[in-house]
């Protein structure tokens, strides 16, 4: 009986893909690590503080990918969600270590 339900759920069951995260994701996650943590590391050299600088830096993230996104024809929450996992990492490094 198991057999037979095992065989009836895999007769049902959709191949795997790809979830989707591809280079272009990939590239806005790279971008957007790269722009806060080069903001906040030139920003803490001018005397700010560390929250500032990641602040800083997280602002021109949000506006250039948001202006971007609205520029192309089909936005992207992918993209954004990309950017975010970006500014995300740079500010765990930026907290984690001292520049």
């Amino acid at each position: 009986m198991r057999l037979v339900a095992l065989a009836a759920i895999a007769a049902l069951a959709t191949p795997a893909h790809a979830d989707g995260f591809d280079l272009s994701r990939k590239a806005h996650l790279a971008t957007s690590y790269g722009i806060t943590l080069s903001v906040a590391t030139i920003a803490q050299r001018f005397g700010a503080a560390r929250w500032q600088g990641v602040v800083l830096g997280a602002a021109l993230v949000a506006l250039a990918g948001t202006t971007k996104e609205l520029i192309d024809p089909e936005y992207s929450w992918g993209d954004q969600l990309a950017n975010a996992a970006g500014v995300t990492t740079a500010t765990v490094l930026v907290f984690s270590f001292q520049l």
